[in-house]
C-alpha cells in the first residue's frame, strides 16, 4: 500500500489580519485555527509536515512538539513552500497538500478527496462561489478533467466568469510531484512559484488531474481577514453545539451560546441563552447554566446551578447554586 503523507502550509504572514500574531495562530473556538486542519489530517495519516516561515518560532512553540516542521525562510509562493518539504517525502506515495488557514475542512472531506484521487496525478478540491473574485479559477477540459488553474491576477476576462474555484487543498502522486515541482517558474504577476502551475505541466504531458467538488462553498475557503474568521467561528460553533445537543445537552437557543471546542458537558444539562463557555470548562450532568453566564477553565459538578455569573478557574460543587450576579476569579488568588 502506498504511503500517505500530508504537508500543511503555515508559513504566511496574513497581512490582511493586521496583527502581530501569525495568521494560523489566530484563535478559533479556543484553538489556533491551524489545529483544526492538523487534526483532520492526523485522522488520515501520521506522516505530517508543517511548513513554517513567518513567526516560525511562535508557531512551533504554540503547537505540540510531536509535529515535524520544515522552514521556508523566504515566502516565494505555494509551490516554493512545498519544495521545502520534498526532501522529507518518500519517492513513492500520495500527498495531501493542505492550507493552515482552512479550519473548516474535516477528515471526511480529506477521505472523499483521497477516494476521488485514485490513479490521478493530482486531484484538487474545488467549490462553486456566488462571487469568485480573488480566487484561482478551475479550467476544465473537454473530458471534464482539470486542465489548469488560473490565478485571478493572471486570468482573462472570460476565465474570470468561471465560478468553480480552487480551495488550495490537493492530493498528489509524490513521484510525479517530485518530477514536476522543480520545473516551476516565476513568470507571473506576483513573481512567485505557483503550486497550481504543476497541474498544467502535468496535463501537458498527459497526466490527469481530477477534482473533488465540495458542495458547501464555505467549507473550503481559507481565512484571510477577521470577517472571515468570525464567519468560520459561526460555522464551527454550530458544529460544536450540535454535537453537544446530539449527546444529551439541551440548548433552547444554541445560536446565543459560545462554546469552545474542548468544553465538556454532561447529559441532561441545560445551557440557557447568552452563555460563554471557554476552554478548560467541564460541566457535569443535570446542571442548569445561564442565562448570562461566563465560565472559563471552570469545573461545575453534577446538579449545580449557575446563573447571571462569571467564574474563572473555579470549582462549583455538586448541587450548589451560584448567582445571580456572582464574580469568582481564582486566577487572581
Amino acid at each position: 500500500m502506498k504511503q500517505l503523507w500530508a504537508v500543511i502550509l503555515a508559513a504566511g504572514e496574513g497581512k490582511r489580519m493586521y496583527s502581530k500574531l501569525p495568521k494560523v495562530l489566530h484563535p478559533l473556538c479556543g484553538k489556533p485555527m491551524v489545529e483544526y486542519i492538523l487534526r483532520s489530517a492526523a485522522e488520515q495519516t501520521d506522516n505530517i509536515l508543517i511548513v513554517v516561515g513567518h513567526g516560525a518560532s511562535q508557531v512551533k512553540e504554540t503547537l505540540e512538539e510531536k509535529w515535524r516542521f520544515v522552514l521556508q525562510e523566504q515566502q516565494l509562493g505555494t509551490g516554493h513552500a512545498v519544495m521545502q518539504a520534498l526532501s522529507y517525502l518518500p519517492r513513492e506515495g500520495t500527498l495531501f497538500v493542505l492550507c493552515g488557514d482552512t479550519p473548516l475542512i474535516e477528515s471526511v472531506h480529506l477521505k472523499n478527496l483521497l477516494a476521488e484521487h485514485k490513479s490521478n496525478a493530482a486531484t484538487v478540491a474545488t467549490t462553486n462561489l456566488p462571487d469568485p473574485t480573488g480566487y484561482g479559477r478551475i479550467v476544465r477540459s473537454g473530458s471534464n478533467l482539470v486542465e489548469r488553474i488560473v490565478e485571478e491576477k493572471d486570468a482573462s476576462e472570460e476565465e474570470k466568469k468561471i465560478t468553480e474555484i480552487n480551495t488550495g487543498t490537493y492530493c498528489f502522486d509524490i513521484r510525479l510531484l517530485k518530477d514536476y515541482l522543480p520545473l516551476l517558474k516565476t513568470d507571473n504577476i506576483q513573481n512567485e512559484y505557483y503550486l497550481t502551475d504543476v497541474i498544467s505541466l502535468m496535463q501537458r504531458d498527459g497526466h490527469e488531474t481530477g477534482a473533488y467538488l465540495i458542495d458547501d462553498y464555505r467549507i473550503g475557503l481559507g481565512i484571510n481577514n477577521r470577517v472571515q474568521l468570525a464567519e468560520a467561528r459561526q460555522i464551527l460553533q454550530g458544529r460544536i453545539n450540535r454535537s453537544l445537543m446530539l449527546n444529551g445537552v439541551s440548548m433552547p437557543d444554541p445560536e446565543s451560546v459560545y462554546t469552545d471546542a474542548n468544553v465538556v458537558i454532561g447529559r441532561d444539562t441545560v445551557i440557557l441563552p447568552n452563555c460563554i463557555l471557554e476552554k478548560g470548562t467541564v460541566i457535569g450532568s443535570g446542571c442548569r447554566i445561564g442565562p448570562n453566564v461566563h465560565l472559563c477553565n471552570t469545573l461545575v459538578k453534577d446538579g449545580a446551578v449557575v446563573q447571571h455569573s462569571v467564574l474563572v478557574e473555579s470549582i462549583v460543587d455538586k448541587d450548589v447554586e451560584i448567582g445571580p450576579f456572582t464574580y469568582i476569579n481564582r486566577r487572581k488568588g
